[in-house]
């Protein structure tokens, strides 16, 4: 991916005067608006060619332990994160998590507020059926 097709938000005027708890609640009202759906929300990912939902974890996952500006607003871009995600690797889910066959992971990047981010996504596939969730969402500043 070069430059130029590298996904990018900047925080608002109206942002930036938000607390982080306050940021962190309009994203996540946003997010919700535009993913959270029954059926849920699936991203195809053009790497793997893989359909991925969009759940309430993920979501809640990325409310939990986003604590940066940048990583909170990283979220509004969760499905084109999806879609361009590059694949790495599938292993066995080593948790061992009731209804988990495997855990893959992916990386894409993006610029926040004029930085340049690695995005680091987690997905998860049902054993019983041939569905993927997104499960974990995050953005690291790339130095």
């Amino acid at each position: 991916m070069n430059e130029a097709e590298i996904p990018e938000i900047w925080e608002t005027e109206e942002d930036k005067k938000l607390t982080i708890g306050d940021l962190k609640k309009k994203c996540l009202t946003i997010v919700q608006n535009k993913f959270i759906r029954n059926p849920p929300v699936a991203v195809l990912n053009k790497d793997k060619n893989w359909l991925i939902e969009l759940s309430r974890r993920v979501i809640s996952e990325w409310r939990i332990k986003s604590r940066t500006r940048e990583r909170i607003l990283s979220i509004q871009l969760l499905d084109i994160m999806i879609e361009g995600a590059k694949f790495l690797q599938t292993v066995d889910d080593t948790k061992r998590t009731s209804g988990i066959e495997s855990v893959s992971y992916f990386t894409n990047q993006c610029w926040i507020n004029g930085k340049r981010f690695k995005i680091n996504i987690t997905v998860k596939k049902q054993k019983s059926h041939d569905r993927r969730f997104a499960y974990y969402y995050s953005a690291t500043e790339l130095r």
